[in-house]
């Protein structure tokens, strides 16, 4: 699971974005703000930040995500590292064409359900781990994907961390009553084999539910 961002950080930098009235403001310090979660109550001034502070930011969850990746591939296959040094692939032929053919089943996807509550902090019960795994169903064939392409193709993670986003997104269909909109027809993809992807709509087809 992915470290958690202090939702105190999260707003004061969505705070400053919000009243800044241009990118020089953010950039100098020189957003007028009433108060910043981090400041306390009733404690007015000026606020602004580094670009490079988002990266800073950001740079956790995307490194967090690709050692998950890479832990699912150890779990697959342990020598997967050896192998890619010897040989440039991550799998022996063989072991490619069963990855290709099915990577993951029912028991990886209940760990899965698992480990997500441990992070949330919630008791794994049987009843919770079925309705969570249920309703991470488009997660979960996402990082199948991802786990699939990284073992049987040259899927590289560093140039392709940007698809941690598209994970965390996908968490949001867990609640029924949302849907994505989206022009992302890789995303679509990715996910087409389960239960959700029919809530990942087009701009049209979305205006035709309307």
């Amino acid at each position: 699971m992915f470290p958690r961002v202090p939702t105190e950080v999260l707003a004061d930098y969505m705070t400053v974005v919000r009243c800044a009235k241009s990118l020089e403001e953010i950039l100098s310090h020189r957003v007028r703000v009433h108060r910043l979660v981090t400041r306390g109550k009733g404690q007015a001034g000026f606020a602004g930040f580094n670009p490079s502070a988002l990266t800073n930011l950001v740079s956790g969850p995307k490194r967090a995500w690709q050692k998950e990746v890479e832990r699912n591939a150890s779990e697959i296959y342990p020598c997967w590292r050896e192998h890619f040094q010897k040989t440039g692939k991550r799998l022996p032929d063989d072991k490619r064409k069963e990855v290709a053919a099915g990577l993951v089943s029912d028991a990886e996807r209940i760990e899965y359900g698992e480990s997500f509550l441990r992070w949330m902090n919630a008791a794994a019960k049987p009843g919770s781990v079925a309705e969570i795994t249920k309703r991470l169903d488009a997660v979960l064939e996402f990082t199948i994907f991802v786990t699939r392409e990284f073992l049987t193709r040259n899927y590289n993670l560093e140039k392709h961390d940007s698809d941690v986003y598209d994970q965390f997104q996908l968490h949001y269909l867990a609640m029924e009553r949302f849907i994505i909109v989206s022009q992302d027809g890789p995303l679509r993809n990715r996910i087409s084999g389960c239960s959700q992807a029919k809530r990942i709509m087009s701009f049209d087809e979305f205006l035709k539910t309307l």
